[in-house]
């Protein structure tokens, strides 16, 4: 399964969601899942931000080595699920002509923290690790039931 992460920019919400996944996916020994990120308006040169470098590396995320990434740059077709953080995102995607059935919103959405203080990350951080735990419950939930049917 290929999962895209997208939020705006692509070095904030996007490149922390998908480390973080990748860390609770690698805990749970999920295998198979390929994770990538990328921002409706990254410019394919940005490093993750100072502040979500720092408040990932606290919970043994590394972002050090993330280089922002256009959608534009991503093949669309070979995503199974992508995960944006804000219904903005959604509509944009749906706009390109991704189908809805294959996109969700992370949590109750996601905000910016672009230019905020470290607390605004770390609880950024925070909303994005809590809804990928559930998600990631969930859809090991649904794999015991399809595998069950």
């Amino acid at each position: 399964m290929n999962i895209l992460f997208v939020c705006t920019g692509n070095t904030c919400r996007s490149p922390m969601a998908a480390g973080i996944f990748k860390k609770i996916i690698g805990e749970k020994n999920i295998k198979n899942v390929n994770i990538s990120s990328a921002g409706i308006a990254a410019d394919n040169k940005s490093k993750a931000t100072k502040h979500a470098i720092e408040v990932c590396k606290e919970i043994d995320v590394d972002l050090n080595g993330h280089i922002s990434k256009s959608i534009f740059d991503v093949n669309l077709k070979n995503i199974d699920k992508f995960i944006v953080m804000t219904q903005t995102h959604r509509d944009f995607l749906i706009n390109l002509g991704v189908k809805s059935e294959k996109i969700l919103i992370l949590g109750d959405q996601i905000l910016d923290p672009f230019g905020g203080k470290i607390e605004v990350y770390k609880t950024c951080r925070n909303q994005i690790y809590e809804a990928l735990c559930k998600l990631v419950d969930d859809m090991i939930i649904e794999n015991i039931e399809n595998e069950n049917a």
